[in-house]
């Protein structure tokens, strides 16, 4: 080609030749830099990933937390009503258990560890939490809030799924008490007592470590499901596949989150439940002569202490639902180059 300069020609690398310069594309002018999201785009270390869980927490407080005390309230409605029916089906042998004090001991023993196993088994409502809770993660590292009305709609199509998945782990958690437990009574139907009570130590111990493993395994299942819109068995996938790199670290954010959020609710709620426990002795003493004041002052007290326990765990769990998803970005950041999606897009609004 004829006379060329840097300014209107350019080199074609694939041949070697010379060639017009292809037109610039159109300049886009100024723009104002992204907002800074409420969590970094970036991967979390072990402290930034706990307080995330905190931070995301206070920015969405009606769909963390109101998810949270939604599905807790129905879940305790379920448990009262089985309660009841237990109750009612077997009244008489209740009512001949409380006129033998060993018996009633030993019951309120197991009554005790079973109140301990219902709340490991509620660990599986952590995934339908994270599920509605991964969308306004999702959102926040742009630094917009997401509404609990608006996380719901846009799970139009995945919301059995996320149940599904719920029931699948409170399913497989469940199994796996009940056949650990199950040598447990054939020892004690075959009088052997003392393997009965070694064996239910043991069996204790190793389901306390499986439903550690298994739901951290599978701990990414509802945020994934959210998320990329996969079915159940793509989300398990998934979030083994996650959760295969980094499992101490996630464990320790996780098991430290969970045991750190018991410590400050309890820390909050306790003497409230003082107070309540001490107006509820005040006023007993006081209408010692009226049995109907005495009534509905304890059916007052009881019900605000089981309105304190609800919200202490709807607090609880939504504050572990929020690190679940902040764990399950986490790892994409760490694994899969997330962060620099989430700044291209960023960038594009």
């Amino acid at each position: 080609m004829g006379q060329t300069n840097a300014w209107t020609s350019e080199v074609d690398w694939r041949t070697g030749r010379w060639q017009p310069r292809s037109p610039s594309p159109p300049s886009r002018g100024w723009q104002p830099p992204p907002p800074r999201g409420l969590l970094p785009k970036r991967p979390l270390t072990f402290i930034e990933a706990l307080d995330s869980g905190f931070r995301l927490l206070r920015f969405i407080p009606t769909l963390s937390i109101g998810s949270s005390l939604i599905v807790f309230t129905l879940w305790s409605l379920l448990l009262t009503a089985i309660g009841a029916l237990i109750a009612v089906q077997f009244l008489s042998f209740f009512n001949d258990l409380s006129g033998n004090e060993d018996a009633a001991s030993g019951f309120i023993a197991l009554a005790q560890l079973g109140s301990v196993a219902l709340s490991l088994l509620s660990l599986g409502l952590a995934h339908l939490l994270s599920g509605l809770i991964a969308t306004g993660t999702r959102a926040s590292f742009g630094a917009r809030r997401t509404t609990l009305s608006r996380a719901w709609k846009s799970l139009s199509g995945r919301r059995w799924r996320l149940i599904a998945a719920t029931l699948l782990m409170s399913g497989i958690n469940l199994g796996l008490l009940l056949v650990l437990a199950a040598p447990t009574l054939l020892f004690a139907t075959a009088d052997s007592a003392v393997l009965a009570f070694v064996w239910a130590g043991l069996a204790a111990l190793l389901w306390f470590a499986a439903l550690i493993w298994i739901n951290l395994r599978l701990g990414f299942v509802g945020s994934a499901i959210a998320v990329e819109d996969l079915s159940v068995r793509a989300g398990i996938r998934r979030s083994w596949k996650l959760t295969g790199r980094g499992f101490w670290r996630m464990l320790g954010q996780l098991a430290l989150g969970y045991f750190l959020s018991n410590q400050l609710v309890q820390l909050i709620i306790t003497p409230i439940v003082f107070i309540v426990s001490l107006l509820l002795g005040i006023g007993i003493t006081t209408t010692a002569e009226s049995a109907t004041a005495q009534a509905a002052i304890a059916v007052v007290s009881v019900g605000l202490l089981l309105g304190l326990t609800l919200i202490s765990s709807a607090v609880l769990f939504a504050y572990f639902a929020c690190l679940v998803t902040v764990c399950f970005f986490d790892q994409q950041m760490r694994s899969e180059g997330l962060d620099l999606v989430l700044i291209r897009a960023e960038e594009d609004r």
